[in-house]
Formats: structure tokens, C-alpha cells, sequence
């Protein structure tokens, strides 16, 4: 399946903000505040402008898809991109001064999860999903509306 814009939208949306935000709650204990979940959320908002340039750049590829290597590059330099934002401009709710160790357990276990649900999981609960694109909520095509 090779994931559309709209799809890689929504499935960003929807496992973040379900597994993201469960898997985070441990490191809000452990850390005593929200900010691991503001970190997600801030994954999140920036990870729509990265899909953008990640669908834009999958357009070169002949088959218009990445092998799972690129995922996990482009999730690392997401993860630096967030981590540098937070330390250096300041995120909303997320600490300037915040632990690159607990912030890269975080992200590496969120990663991890979601990427795992959406490689089975996912493909069986959400059949659309799966057919359609990478889209949980299903579209209207043109095709449909004749």
C-alpha cells in the first residue's frame, strides 16, 4: 500500500494521538508533568508539514514508495528536528531545558509501537485503510459520486 497525503494525515492523527498519547503516559509519571504528551502533540502538528515533503519526495521514487530503511531515517531527523525546535525556539508546553535521553526514549518507543501497529495490526482492524491509501476515514471520489 502505498499511503496518499490525506492517509498519511490521518494515520498520524489517529496513532498518535491513541498510541502516542497511552504510551506517553508513563513518562508523564515518571517526569511529573504533561510534557511528553505536548512533545507528541508537537510531533504531531510538525509531522503534517514533514508527510507533505515526504509524499512530495516519494514522487521521484518509480514505484512511489519508500523501503522501511527510509521510515527510519526520516524518523530520526523528524525526531532531531523536534528535539532542536523545543531546545533551541522553545515548543509550547514542552521545557527548553528538556532530557535529550528521556525525550529519545520517548520518541523511539512511540515510534516504534506505531510503527509496528501499522505494519499488522492496523492492516487487519482498519481493511480500508489498508486499500485506500493509508485514508481511516473514508473519501468520496469522483468516481463514486457519478
Amino acid at each position: 500500500m502505498t499511503p496518499t497525503l490525506i492517509g498519511r494525515w490521518q494515520t498520524r492523527l489517529a496513532l498518535l494521538g491513541t498510541l502516542g498519547m497511552l504510551v506517553s503516559l508513563p513518562f508523564c509519571v515518571a517526569v511529573g508533568s504533561a510534557a511528553p504528551l505536548a512533545v507528541v502533540a508537537w510531533v504531531a502538528v510538525l509531522g503534517l508539514a514533514w508527510d507533505a515533503l515526504y509524499s512530495f519526495l516519494q514522487a521521484f521514487r518509480w514505484e512511489r514508495d519508500w523501503p522501511a530503511a527510509f521510515a527510519v531515517l526520516a524518523a530520526i531527523i523528524e525526531g532531531v528536528v523536534v528535539y532542536r525546535l523545543a531546545t533551541s525556539l522553545g515548543l509550547a508546553g514542552v521545557p527548553s531545558n528538556l532530557s535529550g535521553e528521556l525525550f529519545i526514549a520517548q520518541y523511539a518507543i512511540v515510534w516504534v509501537v506505531t510503527f509496528l501497529f501499522t505494519q499488522g495490526p492496523m492492516r487487519v482492524l482498519f481493511p480500508w485503510w489498508r486499500f485506500h491509501g493509508g485514508r481511516i476515514v473514508p473519501g468520496v471520489s469522483s468516481r463514486q459520486r457519478r
